[in-house]
């Protein structure tokens, strides 16, 4: 009797610690995005400190530098193109404006033709204006954003310090909490799947720089203004898989739309050459075997994990398919010292 009220105390615990963690899904989301930048920045950090410890420096002084490292980049990056891209966004929304109203004036007219007057075009325009005030209200918001954003970043690589000071201690106490017969695999899937996503990492910012100076150059060549900032705006859109590239070939069309249509089209070819010349060529070259997915596969883990948490679903689906994958394989490939382990 006794085991069985346990059980059913231990159902109730499981039910509604499931229950506050389904209400809690958005906090608990943040605080683990904390904890992967961590462990991502302790990652790319590790080869740089390593080097460091070994030219006769505490763990301390090494992780400090490669921290105070990222922090200076990161400050430069931001003094350098925050100013640029923000003064020359708004020249740019600016620009695309009338050509974006004559758009939905000819639109407007089409509709006319059909038969779709008055009072429609009178709500077209109340469309069009609510859709105006939400986006500059999301643009005011955007700030909020990004100083927690920068907050989250600023706290993982406090974090990432004191994980790369005590790399060893801490891989100690994480490999005390596996059970003693299983160490062995687990510890090799562990380091496959760190290898496999700093695969896909270097991969996606190699190919991210060779699409946004590729986009540079052709736009500069067909003499569409703005070329540096639209090719940014590829560049980091290319991060988001698959709807990335349509995203950022929108302003580019738009840009060019505003000197000519025809100078819109070349640009549009221009997007289209990149992006095959990146799928068939880049891509493979930059990306090893073990990070290359099959497009389906890719495909719906983005649609279900975009669905599910957002935009850090889209843009964390690839990598965490790429890392799940890999630590399959490597516990099948240790298969024969897990089931050893086991009898």
């Amino acid at each position: 009797m006794g085991i069985t009220r346990g059980r059913i105390a231990s159902g109730i615990a499981l039910l509604a610690a499931a229950l506050w963690a389904y209400k809690m899904r958005e906090t608990i989301g943040d605080i683990a995005m904390v904890f992967v930048f961590a462990g991502v920045f302790a990652a790319l950090l590790s080869p740089m400190s390593r080097k460091l410890r070994t030219r006769g420096l505490s763990p301390a002084a090494a992780a400090g530098i490669c921290v105070a490292a990222v922090i200076l980049l990161l400050v430069l990056a931001l003094a350098a193109f925050v100013p640029y891209l923000i003064a020359h966004s708004v020249d740019l929304l600016r620009s695309m404006t009338p050509t974006v109203v004559r758009l939905i004036e000819r639109a407007g007219e089409l509709a006319a033709q059909g038969g779709w007057q008055g009072a429609q075009q009178g709500r077209l325009a109340d469309v069009i204006a609510s859709v105006m005030s939400r986006a500059t209200a999301k643009l005011a918001s955007g700030g909020v954003a990004f100083a927690a954003q920068a907050g989250r970043v600023a706290f993982a690589l406090v974090i990432a310090y004191y994980i790369l000071c005590e790399r060893e201690a801490v891989g100690r106490h994480m490999t005390l909490c596996l059970p003693m017969k299983w160490r062995t695999g687990m510890l090799a899937a562990l380091k496959s799947c760190k290898l496999a996503l700093l695969g896909y990492i270097s991969g996606v910012l190699k190919t991210s720089a060779f699409v946004s100076a590729a986009t540079f150059v052709g736009l500069l060549i067909l003499g569409v203004r703005d070329a540096l900032l639209l090719s940014l705006f590829m560049g980091i859109f290319e991060v988001l898989p698959y709807i990335g590239p349509v995203l950022a070939a929108v302003p580019i069309v738009l840009a060019a739309l505003t000197q000519s249509g025809h100078q819109a089209l070349l640009a549009l070819g221009l997007v289209i050459l990149v992006q095959q010349i990146e799928g068939n060529f880049v891509s493979p070259y930059f990306a090893a075997s073990s990070t290359s997915i099959h497009p389906l596969l890719a495909l719906t883990s983005v649609f279900i994990l975009g669905s599910l948490f957002g935009l850090w679903g889209i843009m964390l689906a690839i990598p965490a398919v790429v890392t799940a994958r890999s630590l399959l394989w490597s516990l099948r490939r240790e298969g024969l010292t897990l089931r050893g382990a086991l009898t």
